[in-house]
């Protein structure tokens, strides 16, 4: 398959100064594109060979060889040429995006999950990105929820919604961050795809769509499913976020269902906070860090009830937990600043603000 965007090349180095020869290194890039773009591949795929080893830091070449044979499903081949082109041009996007496709295709999702957090990372949500990138996102989301970062997931469905509204693959992966389940959409089992299906819709409604066509979808969703995990947690996100007065019987209701539900739990503490309800917001922060020690979340809903409870020091105690949990979150480097400031520890809290400073600039595009 060629992509619509058709061959974006991204840095041509030019061979200033020199006179060309015969089967020169202009020569032959040039009859390279003209063969790509005649459809000729193989040929193509010769000629930039040919021009590589004249020189071999030419990134077009590169980037031109991995699309050749991404194209023909030689993934071995396209993450060799992308791996190399990213090494002489850190800063492109479409190729780390290109080689994260590339890992996933073979299933190295480990690497899949770093190229293409990369990419996104190089590309700001209000840009157009365009084709290549839509899809490195997608794949992003499916990697993202299969390692069980549901939230971080969601908020990369939610740019992919917003630029492919219509694509219904892209959509029903969407359900599965929607509903917590950290599997990929081709593991889905056969009696669980109309739930997965019907969460995706509502998700994708949720981005694209006014909000009482949202509101229909969540309402269905409940209704056909009531008793499937976290459809009622994922309702109460919804209702958290717009009608929160409504969001806890939706907790609660899948506590019943999922006794164990840490997220449901974190969600609770949250809004008893917000209600003024400390001891009860305590005890479910407590429950919900015995249950999953090592969740950011439960960490920081255990470190905010401390605080409202004025226990300052516990506070920073499991703020600081989180922050061992995930070193490299600005946000959790902001609490954690916030708390020294409390406690009066000024000098620490410089220090954390400056870690927050550099996470913040070094990562400017990540959720």
């Amino acid at each position: 398959m060629r992509w619509a965007l058709g061959i974006v090349f991204l840095m041509v180095v030019s061979a200033a100064g020199q006179t060309p020869a015969p089967h020169s290194f202009q020569d032959l890039s040039t009859q390279a594109r003209q063969a790509y773009e005649a459809n000729h591949n193989a040929e193509a795929a010769r000629l930039f060979a040919a021009a590589l080893k004249l020189r071999p830091s030419w990134t077009e070449g590169w980037w031109a060889l991995g699309m050749i044979d991404y194209q023909q499903n030689e993934y071995a081949g396209c993450r060799d040429s992308l791996g190399r082109m990213v090494k002489l041009a850190p800063s492109a996007a479409p190729g780390w995006a290109l080689l994260g496709l590339c890992d996933f295709e073979v299933k190295q999702y480990r690497d899949a999950l770093q190229h293409l957090e990369k990419a996104h990372m190089l590309v700001s949500a209000r840009e157009t990105g365009g084709p290549l990138l839509n899809m490195a996102n997608y794949h992003l989301g499916m990697l993202l929820t299969r390692e069980g970062a549901f939230e971080v997931a969601q908020t990369i469905y939610a740019e992919v919604a917003l630029k492919e509204p219509h694509n219904a693959r892209m959509r029903f992966a969407s359900g599965l961050a929607a509903l917590r389940m950290p599997i990929l959409p081709s593991q889905v089992p056969a009696n669980q795809h109309d739930v997965v299906a019907m969460a995706g819709k509502t998700f994708w409604d949720l981005v694209t769509q006014p909000p009482k066509k949202a509101e229909a979808d969540f309402k269905a969703l409940v209704a056909a499913y009531p008793d499937f995990p976290n459809v009622h947690y994922f309702y109460g996100t919804y209702l958290a976020a717009h009608h929160p007065g409504r969001s806890d019987e939706e907790f609660k209701a899948e506590l019943r269902i999922s006794p164990d539900s840490v997220p449901s739990r974190v969600e609770l503490v949250l809004r008893y906070l917000q209600e003024g309800k400390v001891d009860a917001a305590l005890k479910l922060a407590q429950e919900a860090v015995a249950l999953s020690p090592d969740s950011v979340g439960t960490q920081l809903a255990l470190a905010q009830a401390m605080a409202a409870k004025g226990e300052n020091k516990q506070a920073l105690s499991a703020y600081l937990a989180a922050e061992h949990l995930d070193p490299n979150s600005p946000k959790i480097r902001f609490y954690v600043a916030n708390a020294y400031r409390v406690l009066g520890r000024f000098q620490d809290m410089k220090r954390e603000q400056a870690a927050y400073n550099h996470l913040k600039a070094l990562n400017p595009n990540w959720p």
